[in-house]
């Protein structure tokens, strides 16, 4: 065949106009649809591999359940994994396989920045250190002793230790946690749940205890050392007497990490062999508090950054910001949330290197590289700083997150702080939140206020503020505006978080449990959450929504679940009970008909049999279910 000259159309140039963007864009999407339908391809590829394995363990797939003595039926767990993985329209969120370019934070695809991600290409995610703003260095390897216990949970000292690793910090706490810890939740076989009552403030006494007082805390770092671990125990043993469980040898070897890495221990124990060879001189201890101006230490401090030694008197006039710890300090002394070493002193096996903190003046990274972006506010928030520290990253240790129910506290109090901090600001700006309170006794008169205790200065929280009163009218005038338009809702849904999620127990540690970790839990009840509301407005389960109203709770035992309210577009017909029928049972699936419905209900919906062999289960107070 003679080769003949190709043709060439002639070139035309592009006019730009609006059409041509979304030219690109459509464009884009039809790429990501096509790579997102060869995954799902090759999904069901391997499904359907996996349904073929299946079948050769089962070849009477109808037949494949057992009855038992109370008529209830079983399965095989392989054949429960198969009916589950089986249906197509589970909702499957995968893994948090995507990390922040900034910060290093794993993230899953749902949590993604559409906005950003759209515009860059490529999955944004924020939440962490919002874009590369926030830059804070990664806590240090822990000391050999503790990253032992942290690698190895398997062992029998490694279980033990977490399972009281709350005593243990507080054997070594330099301040003591003002605040009604509420144990009895904790009664029974459930998870651990961390939960207190009351304002949290941490307090610190003095150097050497008062005649006829057990050394305790702070004081036992420097007062009769030689009998330091006995004193320990039985201090602890006061507090908590049903926690005696100690083992002296952890005891021991966390002592010699502290005194080696720790610079607040040293400084202790520098003041102790002060007063052992100088016994009637008068000692105080300086931990270094920020002020504004002062500069942000992110590398670790020296031990005179963090504390000093000081020998007689000495006036408190520029240590308003400090922490003064002395021998004749009578009293015990609060320490503010703003100070940097706050948590270092409560919570020694967190920080072993006493880490500071949080405080005031952090700035911002883009500030300090002279970026041109026009911010309002220029300094770190303490929610920033801790929302920073929720995130995991890989192979970082996260002294929030990595142990166990020590974390829980921690997060608890970090909680708190952030509350203080927030009532602290509206306590300080009432003019301008607009609030208006009785000032003196005339304004008082005019109001018909008789009473002296009433007059004052009143301080009143805004709607802003999540618990408040007017945060509550709010949300409640809110409600009843939408009952208002379309009538009483038609549907109550509630939606419970699972701990036996696969997004939940695949992304745990090597020996940690669903509880141990209210960050991925939280996170993946989130973005499910999520995709329910899209399914209820898609209209696909109940028909086309007009609203929704819900209100997310958590109930005792730590895990959240919501109510939804939701108000359906009936078009001029009216709900029958045929329709309800369609939507709710009350019976137990037939194992035959429908073996995934019955797996399900028998799994999440029921509970084994009680009695006295159960009297441990939540359900049983006093010996009685309730």
């Amino acid at each position: 065949m003679a080769r003949t000259k190709r043709k060439f159309a002639e070139f035309t140039p592009i006019e730009k106009d609006p059409d041509t963007k979304r030219a690109r864009q459509n464009r884009s999407n039809l790429i990501a649809d096509k790579k997102r339908k060869r995954q799902h391809n090759e999904d069901d590829n391997a499904k359907r591999i996996k349904q073929n394995n299946i079948y050769t363990i089962f070849p009477n797939i109808s037949h494949s359940y057992l009855y038992n003595k109370q008529g209830m039926v079983s399965f095989s767990p392989t054949y429960i994994e198969y009916l589950k993985e089986s249906y197509e329209e589970r909702s499957y969120i995968g893994k948090p396989e995507y990390i922040c370019k900034h910060c290093n934070a794993m993230f899953w695809y749902n949590e993604r920045n559409k906005k950003d991600t759209y515009k860059n290409k490529e999955p944004i995610y924020s939440n962490c250190c919002k874009n590369g703003t926030i830059k804070i260095p990664k806590y240090r390897d822990p000391p050999k002793f503790l990253l032992n216990l942290l690698q190895n949970r398997d062992q029998p000292v490694s279980k033990h230790f977490f399972q009281k690793i709350r005593q243990y910090n507080s054997l070594f706490s330099f301040t003591s946690m003002g605040a009604t810890i509420i144990n009895e939740i904790n009664k029974g076989d459930g998870p651990y749940v961390f939960k207190i009552n009351g304002q949290i403030h941490h307090r610190i006494g003095s150097l050497i205890p008062s005649n006829k007082n057990e050394p305790q805390y702070a004081e036992l770092y420097i007062f009769d050392t030689q009998n330091e671990i006995r004193n320990r125990i039985k201090a602890l043993s006061k507090q908590e007497p049903s926690e005696i469980d100690i083992d002296p040898e952890i005891v021991r070897q966390l002592k010699e990490m502290l005194d080696e890495n720790n610079p607040l221990v040293k400084i202790f124990r520098h003041a102790r062999d002060i007063l052992e060879n100088y016994k009637d001189i008068d000692i105080s201890i300086r931990i270094i508090g920020a002020d504004k101006g002062d500069p942000i230490q992110y590398e670790m401090a020296h031990t005179e950054d963090l504390a000093l030694l000081i020998v007689g008197d000495f006036t408190l006039e520029k240590c308003q910001r400090d922490i003064i710890v002395s021998t004749k300090q009578k009293g015990l002394q609060r320490i503010s949330i703003l100070h940097p070493a706050y948590l270092a002193l409560q919570y020694p096996l967190l920080f072993p290197y006493g880490e500071r903190g949080f405080q005031l003046g952090i700035p911002y990274y883009e500030q300090g590289k002279n970026c041109k972006t026009k911010t309002k506010r220029k300094t770190i928030t303490m929610h920033e700083f801790f929302k920073y520290h929720m995130h995991y990253r890989l192979g970082q240790p996260n002294p929030f997150l990595c142990y166990g129910r020590l974390s829980k506290q921690i997060i608890v109090d970090a909680r708190a702080m952030e509350d203080e901090d927030r009532l602290m600001y509206i306590s300080r700006n009432q003019d301008k939140l607009r609030a208006e309170y009785l000032q003196g006794i005339f304004d008082a008169v005019e109001k018909g206020i008789t009473d002296g205790s009433q007059i004052g200065k009143k301080v009143l929280l805004p709607s802003s503020h999540v618990g408040s009163r007017r945060y509550m009218i709010q949300n409640y005038h809110d409600g009843v505006a939408i009952c208002r338009v379309y009538g009483p809702p038609d549907l109550f849904i509630t939606f419970t978080c699972n701990p036996k999620w696969c997004e939940i127990t695949s992304n745990i540690l090597h020996g940690e449990k669903p509880n141990d970790r209210p960050d991925v839990i939280v996170r993946v009840f989130h973005i499910k959450l999520q995709e329910l509301l899209n399914d209820l407005w898609s209209g696909s389960i109940f028909g086309p929504a007009i609203a929704i109203l819900y209100s997310i709770e958590f109930q005792k035992r730590g895990l959240p679940h919501v109510h939804i309210l939701e108000w359906i577009d009936k078009k001029g017909s009216e709900i029958t009970p045929n329709m309800i029928d369609l939507w709710i049972s009350a019976e137990i699936p037939n194992p035959h008909k429908d073996p995934l419905g019955y797996v399900l209900v028998a799994e999440h919906m029921m509970h084994g049999p009680c009695g006295e062999k159960k009297s441990k289960l939540p359900l049983y107070e006093k010996g009685k279910m309730f």
